[in-house]
């Protein structure tokens, strides 16, 4: 019992003397990440709002009807509840600073400089290239910092409340339960460290699937419009202003990268980082190729792309219906043997009768 309190006392005091030596610069660098990551929140949920009044608007000039579709006007509310939210939370930010909650990454931060962690760490270097793909590059370092530290201070004080849970417990006469407690301590900090992170890899997973079911699509259009004589960027342009999906955004950013005196190889180097699909990398460097070297094959190129994207784009939604059926095969399973009981059960009832 003294050992475990021991051991978590010092934990708490190694966990305490990092958050009080991390100085004002890592503080601001949380609160400021803390408030792009909100008001991303609100930037976002302000498109979705706003297409969702534009789909709103437009069933209601297709059935000439002034009524509205409940479930989407619902839907309207909660996109507006959590915008005000996000925005509450950054303004809040702004004006009080970090809250309590937010104090483990401190501690993070401190370890993070005292190893010397940067790109050049693996596990660091796996994280800063996923978060290229969704973010600013002014970002990218300070939310990847943010992750790593809050997984780390996270767990830091996780384990000390680890071992001060189970001391606690063995003083309350708990036995073996008493590291069930400390365990479950120590699991309700690991996830909070472990939130940011799992938001990451669900980001790029979201976006993965996205971009692969509109590439399809994309290299579609690009290919009707470059058969009918329009000049490659010029497709390219149209393409990217016609919808708001990932791989739309992810083209649009193409041109503005262009629009800032970018030369076209980093722009769509860039473009291939973001996307990380192979499709995209072969799209971006056979445009890249016919601007650079006015490749005359580029509609060839286009329609194979074309032919090769949709039949992967089968073969994709065939694997996803066996996954499916896959899925429902243990509950089918399990009706079955629901029913099996319900009608063998009366049966042997009856024999024994």
């Amino acid at each position: 019992m003294f050992i475990s309190l021991i051991i978590g006392s010092v934990f708490c005091a190694v966990f305490i003397l990092l958050f009080l030596s991390a100085d004002s610069n890592m503080t601001e660098r949380l609160r400021s990440t803390l408030v792009s990551n909100e008001l991303e929140m609100v930037e976002n949920l302000d498109i979705e709002l706003k297409l969702l009044v534009s789909k709103i608007n437009e069933e209601k000039r297709v059935s000439r009807n002034e009524k509205s579709d409940p479930v989407l006007i619902r839907r309207g509310k909660r996109l507006k509840a959590k915008k005000d939210a996000a925005a509450k939370r950054a303004d809040a930010l702004n004006k009080n600073g970090v809250g309590i909650l937010d104090l483990p990454p401190l501690a993070g931060y401190r370890v993070s400089a005292i190893l010397g962690l940067d790109n050049n760490n693996d596990f660091v270097a796996k994280i800063y290239n996923k978060c290229m793909q969704f973010k600013e590059k002014q970002e990218v370092a300070d939310y990847t910092a943010y992750i790593v530290s809050s997984l780390i201070g996270n767990l830091l004080l996780g384990a000390a409340m680890l071992f001060i849970g189970v001391g606690i417990g063995l003083a309350m006469g708990l036995g073996t339960k008493s590291l069930v407690v400390g365990v479950v301590l120590f699991a309700i900090f690991a996830l909070l460290g472990y939130v940011p992170y799992d938001a990451v890899n669900s980001e790029i997973k979201k976006r993965a699937e996205s971009i692969e079911h509109d590439f399809p699509r994309v290299v579609s259009k690009l290919a009707l419009l470059t058969v009918s004589g329009i000049e490659t960027m010029r497709a390219w342009n149209l393409v990217a202003s016609s919808d708001t999906a990932v791989l739309y955004n992810e083209m649009q950013r193409v041109n503005i990268d262009l629009a800032h005196n970018v030369n076209h190889a980093e722009a769509f180097t860039r473009f291939i980082k973001r996307c990380a699909n192979p499709y995209t990398t072969k799209l971006a460097t056979a445009i890249l190729q016919n601007y650079t070297m006015g490749n005359a094959e580029i509609v060839k190129v286009l329609r194979e792309l074309n032919a090769e994207s949709w039949a992967e784009y089968k073969h994709s939604a065939r694997r996803k219906g066996e996954l499916i059926s896959t899925k429902l095969m243990i509950p089918t399973l399990l009706l079955f043997a629901g029913i099996l009981i319900l009608v063998i059960v009366p049966v042997v009832g009856g024999f024994n009768i």
